[in-house]
């Protein structure tokens, strides 16, 4: 907010005022006096009685004589600290902030260390939260809420605003600026559905599949809603890319109903929670759109079919064991839709596949395999009605990690038979769940650090001895899961620093090497925060990765030999 209105507004706070002594009090003229109480008028702060102009009796006019009486009110709301304050309120990350106000890193840690200092503001961890005072909160809340609705037509609802996005609702029939989503959309995508309102997303663009989904995820205002989100993810699974899905879903905030729709749609939340109807409601619904819904097989199944792999077995073979299986055996899950299995050789492969099909099991044809299942790259895949599916990977583990020795060895051993399972370690199946990015693993994960201790410096280990074995960088992706893991759990997880720092690192280099010759340049390249990637720069030149020509104020980067190698490029 400029100072001129909060000048005004706090001699308003003494006494009602002519617009006359207000140009004198501020010295101005009276018609930039006069313009100013305008714009005060249009936001509701004030309005004409009788010649003067008074504050509003409303409860935003309320909250601000109490923050002005207990913050400094011109370092609480001028400049850039009323958007700031209103996006922080949405999220604590400062990418986040810097997405949502468009200010520039400086501006943006220069307005919270001045907010600090006021105490509006205080330091959690990584990130910046509000301050415990209800009253400031909810003067935020009210002055959002004004915001959104000045920003759609008259006869629409809003029903979200933020990350320069408005989603709103008409009624159907009507047609105004945007684009249609959401439901309105359903139909396109195979699930009829017919609704009294029709949805719109500004600003106006192509819709994408993931986008349709994710954002009647948000507008859904009761459990049949949701359940219709449900049948369309249902439908639609095999279509989507699923991670767009939930980088979509943790950009709007939803990404916790999002895996828990992903529980629903396995049966796992038997009572539909609190936003989704019960599983048998739920069931009779999807099979009007043709969806059959089945529970996934449980520990007894799971059980009982690999003492009868073992059974069948002419000579024992020894198999690993990742994935939501090697949790269910030990107590961590409840049921699994498939089998993750690896062998070291084909030899192996194909002894494993011909007892599975003398079982009744079929190799999946290749029509039948799904986008996500060619990005896992498993050696074959084998399906039999009522039986969990069973993926055999040989070359590396869903197409992410090579089983390496120490792997291997920290493995615990498992027989049924002449079947001798190694399950994995939890450290190698958080590590594995962290990057496939499959559904369920998120939830995998959550339930590893709930129920279970982890090595987390093994964690660490592991991930960087991958990421130099298979030669490529997937530290983005398990800083993203980490990330919201943090959030969705309210943990701490030890191993987050160190991943943001590589992270940091190697999209300064990948930046440097695609042609970024300044900060200024790998800003706009990362959504990291200035002052990191400063830092991270420096250290890199000092480490011998970028070079530096130049002075301290201007110089130009490049990356050098050692660089190359932590690119792979050499």
């Amino acid at each position: 907010m400029r100072e001129s209105k909060l000048k005004i507004l706090k001699l308003l706070m003494d006494r009602p005022m002519k617009i006359k002594e207000l140009a004198s009090e501020l010295e101005l003229s009276y018609s930039r006096a006069a313009a100013i109480v305008r714009e005060l008028i249009k936001e509701k702060y004030c309005e004409r009685q009788r010649g003067k102009v008074v504050l509003t009796a409303s409860l935003k006019t309320g909250l601000l004589r109490y923050l002005a009486h207990q913050y400094n009110i011109s370092s609480l709301l001028g400049g850039a600290s009323e958007n700031l304050l209103l996006a922080l309120s949405e999220s604590p990350d400062i990418k986040e902030i810097q997405k949502r106000t468009g200010l520039a890193q400086s501006t943006i840690h220069k307005t919270i260390r001045k907010l600090m200092a006021i105490g509006a503001v205080r330091k959690v961890g990584e990130h910046y939260i509000l301050a415990e005072d209800e009253r400031l909160r909810e003067f935020l809340r009210v002055v959002e809420f004004e915001r959104r609705l000045s920003a759609v037509e008259t006869d629409a609802t809003l029903l979200y605003s933020g990350n320069g996005v408005v989603l709103k609702r008409v009624s159907a029939g009507r047609k105004v600026k945007g684009s249609k989503t959401a439901f309105s959309l359903f139909p396109m995508y195979g699930i009829e559905y017919f609704s009294p309102y029709e949805y719109y997303f500004e600003p106006e663009k192509k819709i994408s599949m993931e986008e349709c989904f994710v954002h009647a995820l948000m507008v859904a205002e009761n459990k049949s809603e949701c359940t219709m989100c449900a049948i369309f993810y249902l439908r639609n699974r095999d279509k989507m890319d699923l991670a767009k899905v939930k980088k979509l879903a943790n950009r709007y905030g939803i990404i916790s109903l999002f895996l828990d729709l992903q529980n629903y749609v396995k049966g796992l939340l038997p009572n539909g929670g609190e936003k989704f109807l019960p599983w048998d409601e739920f069931k009779e619904k999807a099979s009007i759109y043709g969806i059959q819904l089945t529970l996934p097989p449980g520990y007894e199944k799971i059980i009982t079919l690999l003492y009868k792999i073992g059974e069948n077995l002419d000579e024992p073979i020894r198999a690993y064991l990742f994935g939501g299986a090697n949790l269910l055996i030990r107590g961590l899950k409840n049921a699994t839709k498939d089998l993750d299995i690896f062998v070291e050789d084909e030899n192996t492969l194909y002894r494993l596949r011909d007892v599975l099909v003398g079982m009744g099991f079929k190799p999946m044809a290749d029509y039948e395999i799904t986008s996500e299942d060619r990005r896992l790259n498993p050696s074959m895949i084998l399906t039999a009605p009522g039986l969990p599916r069973v993926d055999i990977f040989t070359r590396t583990a869903c197409g992410a990690l090579v089983l390496m020795d120490d792997m291997k060895e920290s493995s615990e051993r498992r027989v049924f038979g002449k079947l001798e399972l190694h399950l994995l370690s939890l450290e190698d199946v958080f590590l594995l769940k962290s990057i496939t990015e499959r559904e369920g693993d998120l939830e995998d994960m959550g339930s590893i650090v709930r129920r279970a201790g982890l090595d987390w410096n093994l964690v660490l280990k592991r991930f960087l001895e991958e990421e130099a074995l298979v030669r490529r960088h997937f530290c983005f992706i398990i800083l993203d899961n980490l990330e919201i893991l943090q959030r969705r759990e309210g943990i701490t997880i030890p191993i987050h620093k160190h991943i943001l720092r590589h992270c940091i690192d190697v999209g300064i280099l990948q930046s440097v090497s695609k042609g970024a010759k300044t900060i200024r340049d790998i800003r706009k390249e990362l959504e990291f925060p200035e002052f990191a990637i400063r830092n991270r720069v420096a250290r890199l030149v000092k480490k011998g990765m970028l070079s530096k020509q130049g002075d301290k104020r201007r110089f130009i980067l490049s990356v050098t030999s050692a660089g190359k190698k932590v690119l792979f490029e050499e």
